[in-house]
């Protein structure tokens, strides 16, 4: 058997490892219950209304910084495999099947810098079962996701560094412009990492064209995905730059109020360490090549894996905090109990959350809407005459501060004088509308 068949069989034996790891992660869980994030609710609900091709689904695919739409895709072209039920569980799907992604791309770079089988493995192993990868998948956290593209694309960088292979450099463009549709902070790596493949074109000494032609080629995926979104929110919501709105509304106020939405559902701190954790070999390669070391690969390989056990295991580095059960159905079960002649208005993503917890009300008194317009309040009171009509605007700083997105002409003191405060429950302020 030639090199090249024995090499695409050893990777393929590591994806195999990889992927069968994955599905003990779906099926095993030693938690007496099984958690999903608010994250994972949320986009199930979303893929669902994508599915069925309602209005409020296309709307939220594309208008929210926060949910970036590539992980919601993903959701809908798994659910729309014939029998596959639309639930949470698919986006523990496609967490774990990026770690499986991860951890099969970092034997294969480590396996073409000659790192020892034995390591190679064991990197899967430890990658597969790392404590935030765990948590990801289990409680369908889509992190993971974001951490397997840009460690990808950190990986094929290095490797075009190295090698000045244009396939790897194709990758790298490929996986960045990915990210960008997985977490909106891929928009900075992508910029960061264009940077640094002109200087790395610059160092080949072929010329400005060289330079400016392989730096744009290097741009385009990413910039092709923006745009996607962009012209997105454009044809659906009518306005280019609407998911840009969330940024104010999720800022702190403060000096570090820039950092807090960089900051804001990304884990650099993973991001980082994985990274370093799949270089570690071209890094001592570059470093150690001269030096009296036989095998360099190897010895960075072990030092990486100490590394990574020692901070990822024993420091139970986090991957993303999932966050707390919402307090949705208390919410909704008390404010139904108060007011019985009432109508609920709920926007945004954790809307979903909210006609969730009401789903068994006979009456059918929660509205959901993505973006809440005046004409669609209008319509709203016509449609219920009769009733009390509230609107509920979440108060806090926390998860829901993204979907205030939709409400810009009901904050502070812009809220229409016919819109009276009516009480707080929890983190939710209650407005009722007047009629005219």
């Amino acid at each position: 058997m030639s090199d090249t068949g024995t090499q695409g069989h050893r990777n393929l034996a590591a994806a195999a490892l990889a992927i069968g790891l994955a599905c003990a992660l779906l099926l095993i869980d030693p938690t007496p219950a099984h958690h999903y994030s608010l994250e994972a609710r949320q986009r199930t609900a979303l893929a669902a209304d994508v599915i069925s091709g309602a209005s409020r689904g296309t709307q939220g695919l594309v208008g929210s910084l926060h949910l970036a739409p590539l992980p919601t895709i993903v959701v809908v072209l798994i659910g729309l495999i014939p029998f596959v039920p639309i639930t949470p569980l698919l986006n523990s799907v496609a967490a774990a099947g990026a770690a499986a992604l991860l951890a099969a791309y970092v034997h294969a770079v480590w396996r073409a810098h000659g790192v020892h089988p034995a390591l190679r493995y064991s990197a899967v192993v430890a990658i597969m079962l790392l404590p935030p990868v765990a948590v990801s998948v289990r409680a369908g956290a889509t992190s993971m996701v974001f951490v397997a593209l840009t460690v990808c694309a950190c990986g094929a960088l290095g490797e075009w560094l190295r090698t000045a292979s244009l396939r790897q450099l194709s990758l790298s463009a490929i996986f960045l412009g990915l990210a960008v549709i997985t977490r909106w902070q891929g928009l900075v790596l992508a910029a960061a990492a264009t940077g640094v493949v002109a200087l790395g074109a610059a160092v080949h000494r072929r010329g400005w064209s060289y330079v400016e032609g392989t730096s744009i080629t290097y741009a385009v995926p990413g910039a092709y995905t923006a745009l996607l979104w962009i012209g997105g929110n454009w044809l659906v919501l009518g306005n280019p730059l609407f998911f840009l709105r969330s940024l104010g509304s999720a800022a702190v106020p403060g000096p570090h109020g820039a950092w807090s939405v960089l900051a804001a559902d990304c884990p650099w701190a993973l991001i980082a360490i994985m990274a370093g954790f799949c270089c570690s070999v071209q890094i001592a390669g570059a470093v150690l090549r001269r030096s009296a070391w036989r095998h360099p690969a190897d010895v960075a390989a072990c030092c990486a894996l100490a590394v990574l056990v020692g901070v990822a295991w024993i420091g139970r580095l986090p991957l993303q905090e999932t966050p707390a059960p919402s307090d949705a159905r208390r919410v909704a079960t008390l404010l139904s109990e108060a007011y019985p002649n009432g109508v609920f208005i709920v926007t945004g993503y954790v809307g979903y959350e909210f006609t969730d917890a009401a789903g068994a009300d006979p009456e059918n008194r929660w509205v959901h809407q993505m973006h809440l317009r005046p004409e669609n309040v209008d319509k709203i009171l016509a449609d219920y005459p009769g009733c009390d009509v509230y609107l509920l605007v979440h108060a806090g700083l926390g998860q829901e501060r993204w979907d205030r997105v939709g409400l810009t002409w009901a904050d502070g003191d812009r809220i229409p004088e016919h819109y009276l405060f009516v009480r707080m429950v929890g983190d939710w302020a209650v407005f009722e509308i007047l009629r005219p």
